[in-house]
């Protein structure tokens, strides 16, 4: 089978181009044909014959009036992205399926318009919430926001929700006027899901239940070296790990507050990751906690990542927006570590509280606290919840069961 995917980054930024790049990787594996369109990059993956990538550009840059206006029309349409996509589409074999995933600003909705005019059939997975909202987290300031319900996209503009800045969240509203008026989604002919919630979510937008369907991501679970749950020395504290994106959203701050409010040695916890809140969080930390229990050990990937999880006893996920299906869950749980995650999104369709990790109160840190100390208290079974969790993962989550079930999807979508 011939597949373009269809991403708007080469290289592992987040959740949605570590699947994006570990699906073309299985299906490669399995004999099909994967070409890419994706955005030019320094950090981009090695290209395979076939690939295509439109000009690299950085809409968070410092721009004049002029080049802001010209970025904006190429934001909503981008004909480089449709040209090349038209390309794809009519190479001496046509591509069974395009299967698009965060395809927004850089490349565009004009994709969906290219490969339907060449007949190639359409998929898209959901990994934020772009479709039914122009700053893709449904949260404005801080808090939950569902104010663009029933078309009302202005007020992305009105609350600047998108980079918090206004020329920017005029754009994100027009633009999605634009596409509601060209009926652009309305080419695409499956809508893939990875959380139960974001399939209930987008469906009560207005989005037509008939096109949306629940697919999980998956996980190559022979990357994931289960060993036992470590239990501290006595004396020592007990280790928990935070992996991710150091922001608002993600709910930071209220992990820091949690972690300073328990009692001295009883739990460290490990920070991987970088954001634009990091220097604000290390401050915070000095302050708060001065005996040093909260380290930020940076961005960690591969080997080193999976080293530095395997050496706690439990993940963190503090997040305060309507997390889809997060890897930060997925990932300990392959490597046999329980999480403690906010009760929010999609989370706790993984995180079942007691038996993979707890559950608290999302944006509560008291209520994280009292999760933080159970976790490390006698009554967790910490090796108990981290074997339930691998067996999530290999139960739900299985590499070959998600490839046979995307290949009938595919079959449906071309139909």
């Amino acid at each position: 089978m011939r597949i373009v995917q269809v991403n708007k980054f080469h290289f592992v930024k987040g959740g949605a181009e570590r699947y994006y790049l570990d699906l073309s990787a299985a299906q490669t594996r399995r004999g099909d044909v994967v070409r890419h369109l994706a955005m030019r990059h320094p950090r981009n993956l090695p290209a395979t014959g076939g690939d295509a990538f439109v000009q690299e550009v950085d809409y968070r840059g410092r721009m004049g009036a002029w080049q802001m206006a010209r970025m904006g029309v190429r934001t909503i349409y981008n004909r480089e992205a449709a040209g090349l996509a038209r390309r794809m589409a009519l190479e001496d074999e046509k591509p069974a399926v395009a299967h698009l995933h965060n395809i927004y600003h850089q490349l565009s909705p004009s994709v969906i318009s290219a490969f339907a005019r060449a007949g190639v059939p359409m998929v898209q997975t959901l990994h934020d919430y772009k479709l039914i909202c122009p700053a893709y987290l449904l949260m404005t300031g801080g808090e939950i926001c569902e104010r663009c319900r029933g078309g009302r996209y202005f007020e992305a503009a009105r609350h600047r929700c998108l980079l918090e800045a206004r020329g920017a969240s005029v754009v994100a509203a027009l633009e999605a006027y634009v596409h509601a008026l060209l009926r652009t989604y309305v080419k695409v002919a499956r809508f893939l899901c990875p959380s139960r919630f974001m399939l209930e979510k987008v469906a009560s937008f207005g989005v037509p239940r008939e096109k949306l369907i629940h697919l999980p991501y998956f996980l190559a679970i022979e990357r994931y070296a289960w060993s036992p749950t470590p239990r501290p020395r006595p004396g020592e504290p007990m280790v928990a790990v935070y992996v991710g994106r150091l922001s608002r959203e993600k709910g930071m701050p209220t992990l820091v507050e949690a972690v300073a409010s328990l009692p001295p040695g009883r739990l460290r916890l490990d920070v991987l990751g970088e954001g634009p809140l990091q220097a604000e969080l290390e401050d915070r930390a000095r302050r708060s906690c001065p005996d040093g229990r909260i380290r930020f050990l940076g961005y960690r990937s591969g080997a080193d990542l999976f080293d530095a999880v395997r050496a706690a006893s439990f993940g963190v996920v503090p997040s305060e927006w309507y997390e889809n299906l997060p890897y930060s869950v997925l990932e300990p749980f392959a490597l046999g570590r329980p999480v403690v995650g906010a009760r929010i999104g999609g989370i706790p369709e993984l995180v079942r509280d007691r038996v993979t990790g707890r559950l608290f109160e999302p944006g509560q840190a008291a209520s994280l606290a009292e999760a933080l100390a159970w976790m490390a208290g006698p009554d967790a079974d910490l090796a108990g919840m981290g074997q339930e969790a691998r067996r999530t993962i290999e139960r739900d989550h299985a590499e070959d069961e998600h490839l046979e079930r995307l290949r009938a999807i595919y079959a449906e979508a071309a139909a």
